[in-house]
């Protein structure tokens, strides 16, 4: 009897079991915010040949992820996460772990509007793990933001065993934006990957956005200016003046300018200028120089070139910056609603 017993007990099923999690390599889901697929690494922002030829400082932060998402969409009721990181150096005095090298999940509700499901938060350079509890029945779609400051080696998307896990919807690259600055684009001091402005932007446009911010190094070199008119874009960013010589941004701007119009000779290019947090202090003298750059290119005939003011991107009440310079999340939230209207208007005006 008692053989039997134990027999009988080996046939039944564990009630309550965990169920296997499969796990899957993210790079075969739909990468977004990558502007080049020839890269040394899976995970790079510019492509391998730009190697000795940009700034290495250029090249350096090129291997960070800022701005680089995986999108995926299951049927599963929760979401595994596994990624190891380029460096050990995962925070920085004025920005946390979760946004330099964390990764942030977010999902997309009734096809509209994109919620923060939750981050994963990095605690070593190699075999981090999250895991992401999703509410709701039926089908998730689903974006995981990479880390800001840091770069990845291995990403690996999860589900529970007998569910599925496919490559997310992929937009057309004429249709993204393509955002060019400095730390701040990079995001600088975002607390997570999606509350950088860029992020935030895409999410307010519904457009995936390349983010080629390269903190202290937005600075207009010509090296630089001839990658990015090799983007298909429905809009160009430029917003370097944090880190421009002074001197130098009329003879700048002209460049990234002609390079641009080169290849693409209607093509919106906008020109953010420098936020103060001290508001009376705009314009800055780097704005009005830049200003006065553009109207000379408009005087000569070129296209397309619009101007956003510096003026309350991060508002009037000191509060929306870590360090003076830098936003928090306050200071990217503003500078996403203040940017959006007239970027919405400028990409609507294509149409017409």
């Amino acid at each position: 009897m008692l053989a039997l017993s134990l027999v009988c007990l080996a046939c039944m099923p564990v009630v309550g079991a965990p169920a296997e999690i499969v796990w899957h390599d993210a790079a075969s889901l739909t990468i977004e915010g990558q502007g080049w697929t020839a890269t040394e690494h899976r995970y790079d922002r510019l492509p391998a040949r730009a190697r000795g030829v940009v700034p290495p400082s250029v090249w350096s932060l090129s291997n960070d992820t800022a701005g680089i998402a995986v999108r995926f969409v299951t049927d599963a009721s929760e979401v595994h996460v596994r990624w190891s990181l380029n460096s050990d150096s995962l925070d920085m005095p004025h920005m946390p772990a979760t946004g330099v090298s964390g990764v942030d999940l977010y999902e997309l509700r009734s096809g509209k509007r994109w919620l923060f499901v939750g981050n994963g938060r990095p605690g070593k350079k190699d075999g981090n793990a999250a895991r992401f509890a999703l509410t709701g029945e039926g089908v998730h779609d689903l974006r995981l933001y990479l880390p800001l400051y840091n770069g990845v080696t291995a990403v690996e998307i999860g589900v529970p065993e007998g569910r599925s896990l496919r490559r997310g919807p992929a937009g057309d690259p004429g249709d993204r934006i393509v955002y060019y600055g400095t730390s701040i684009a990079q995001g600088g001091c975002a607390s997570r990957p999606g509350m950088a402005h860029v992020a935030i932007l895409g999410r307010m446009l519904n457009r995936e956005t390349v983010n080629l911010g390269f903190s202290g190094s937005g600075r207009m070199e010509p090296e630089v200016a001839s990658l990015i008119a090799e983007l298909p874009a429905a809009m160009y960013i430029v917003d370097c003046l944090w880190n421009m010589d002074e001197d130098r941004i009329a003879e700048r701007v002209a460049e990234l300018v002609t390079a641009i119009r080169r290849a693409h000779p209607k093509t919106p290019i906008v020109f953010v200028g420098q936020s103060h947090m001290d508001p009376s202090r705009h314009p800055t003298g780097f704005t009005r120089k830049q200003e006065a750059a553009i109207a000379e290119l408009r005087r000569k005939g070129v296209p397309g070139l619009h101007i956003v003011s510096g003026t309350g991107l991060v508002g009037s009440d000191t509060e929306g910056t870590v360090d003076g310079v830098h936003p928090n999340d306050l200071g990217m939230m503003r500078q996403a609603e203040a940017l959006a209207p007239p970027l919405r208007r400028i990409l609507d005006s294509r149409y017409r």
